[in-house]
């Protein structure tokens, strides 16, 4: 009997490990994407938020605690790459990660419909951020400059961004699960 429970311990063990390196391995494909390719091939002159879209969908699909995990990883990983100091986006993505997971354990039908008013909220919360990181690193702002120089086309494109990212992460985390 104990030889069985063992075994399934070391299973269980080896799956959680699976688990994390692989999504691990995930955030950072969508770090190195964000900070290369996408940095140098701007649509409407800026750079989509793809780790932001790979924290929602990872709480959107595998739950909230893996939310959270994977949104202070992302944070600490995109700050690492291309910061200068400490920032608030680590947090800002555990509360992304976190609260959407708990919300759409809400949703009985995984869909995409069902995905979009989430992805609105996080773009939301995005835009939020990227206002209080301005109004702290410049000293006048003009908002409705930033509104629609940096804010709007940022939403624009990590919305088309988020929309198509949930296909290849819905088929990536349901696969994650089966494991």
């Amino acid at each position: 009997m104990s030889k069985y429970i063992l075994g399934h311990r070391a299973q269980a063990r080896t799956r959680s490990i699976r688990y994390t390196v692989l999504v691990s391995v995930l955030l950072i494909l969508a770090a190195v994407l964000q900070v290369t390719v996408f940095s140098r091939f701007r649509l409407l002159g800026a750079v989509p938020d793809l780790m932001i879209c790979a924290v929602l969908c990872l709480s959107f699909f595998c739950g909230r605690y893996v939310g959270a995990v994977s949104g202070v990883g992302a944070g600490f990983l995109i700050e690492a790459i291309g910061s200068h100091g400490i920032t608030l986006l680590p947090v800002c993505y555990l509360f992304i990660g976190y609260l959407m997971g708990y919300y759409a354990r809400t949703a009985v039908n995984k869909s995409y419909i069902a995905y979009l008013p989430y992805l609105g909220v996080t773009l939301a919360c995005r835009a939020a951020i990227t206002v209080l990181y301005a109004c702290l690193n410049y000293q006048s702002i003009h908002l409705l400059k930033i509104l629609l120089q940096t804010v709007l086309p940022e939403l624009a494109v990590t919305a088309i961004a988020g929309c198509l990212l949930y296909f290849p992460l819905k088929l990536f985390c349901g696969w994650l699960e089966k494991k």
